[in-house]
């Protein structure tokens, strides 16, 4: 046991005794400026679907879009239950999403499914307010 409190003793006096490192009080180096942000990578692409659903009514629904630097511009484009084509037209920005709504006449009653188109209501609702 006396031979290891020597030889500890001997090994860990030098490092006791070695030069003090001291200390640095200086600011720390500045921090590399971050570099930029890489431009928004230029992508195209579309798909547009054109089928019939189970109960025989169209289903007709697309959207194409692309970006070029930081705008991007598209359209996409539904078909709607009472039988008009919706289409957005838009493009986007650094001030936001600028969107264009057009609405294309409905579908001849036989092209729409085939069923008859229910004529509007004539007498059912009064005006607000009257009787």
């Amino acid at each position: 046991m006396k031979i290891a409190v020597v030889l500890f003793v001997a090994l860990a006096a030098p490092l006791c005794l070695a030069a003090p490192q001291g200390y640095n009080y200086a600011a720390p180096a500045p921090a590399p400026a971050p570099a930029p942000a890489p431009a928004p990578a230029p992508y195209n692409y579309a798909y547009s679907v054109g089928a019939v659903d189970g109960l025989g009514q169209p289903v007709q629904f697309g959207h194409q879009e692309g970006r070029e630097g930081a705008t991007t511009a598209g359209r996409y484009f539904v078909l709607l239950p009472d039988g008009r084509l919706m289409t957005v037209d838009y493009y986007a920005d650094q001030t936001g999403f600028h969107p264009t709504y057009s609405f294309q006449a409905a579908l001849p009653a036989a092209a729409a499914g085939g069923q008859a188109a229910l004529a509007a209501p004539s007498g059912l609702y009064a005006a607000p307010g009257g009787r």
